[in-house]
């Protein structure tokens, strides 16, 4: 078990990675820029995460942890259905937006010679997982083909990412010449999918 202190470095380290990232984009992240930020020695980057690529897999999973706890958060109180997608996709884009940097590092980290390892990739998918359960309660299809609501949640994980995508992106670009584009409506597409497995149910 850690002790307080080795703990506390250890969360010093994933906050001046997180804070690194957000104020300078991936390039910033050095193992040097972070132990200076954490005021330690690059030895507490390797001691706690054996070197950059562990420490941008913590990047990642703790990314992945928060955004996992505010989509059921945001399921819980909705509740089941239509509504309960739409809150997901909602807490989704609020997520995104409050947590930009983390947000392209887990889904785009583009880290000159970083490879995710296994257990970091397999906690990505834990949250796709976790959301195809809801996409098939809300549709009512938990009992069909499960190839049908996987097909449906990457159909809605798709049309979520990429509308948050464009919006963060156009945040980062906004000009004189070009402003910020709104954030869509993402009851949209979830409606869209809703009638799309209707018609294809009764048909």
């Amino acid at each position: 078990m850690l002790d307080d202190q080795t703990l506390d470095l250890r969360h010093r380290l994933l906050e001046s990675a997180l804070t690194l990232i957000s104020e300078q984009g991936a390039s910033g992240l050095t193992v040097r820029a972070v132990a200076k930020a954490a005021g330690c020695s690059t030895m507490g980057v390797y001691t706690h995460f054996n070197g950059k690529s562990g420490l941008i897999d913590a990047v990642v999973e703790s990314g992945f942890d928060a955004l996992d706890q505010v989509i059921a958060d945001a399921w819980e109180v909705a509740g089941v259905g239509r509504d309960g997608l739409i809150a997901t996709a909602e807490a989704y884009r609020a997520w995104a937006c409050e947590s930009p940097a983390q947000f392209q590092t887990m889904f785009a980290p583009a880290i000159a010679g970083y490879e995710p390892s296994e257990q970091t990739r397999e906690r990505s998918w834990e949250t796709f997982f976790a959301q195809r359960a809801r996409v098939a309660a809300a549709l009512d299809s938990a009992d069909a083909d499960p190839a049908a609501w996987h097909d449906s949640t990457t159909r809605l994980w798709a049309w979520v990412h990429g509308h948050v995508a464009v919006e963060l992106m156009s945040r980062a670009y906004a000009s004189e010449s070009h402003e910020e584009i709104p954030p869509a409506d993402l009851s949209i597409a979830i409606d869209a999918e809703i009638e799309r497995v209707a018609v294809a149910v009764a048909s």
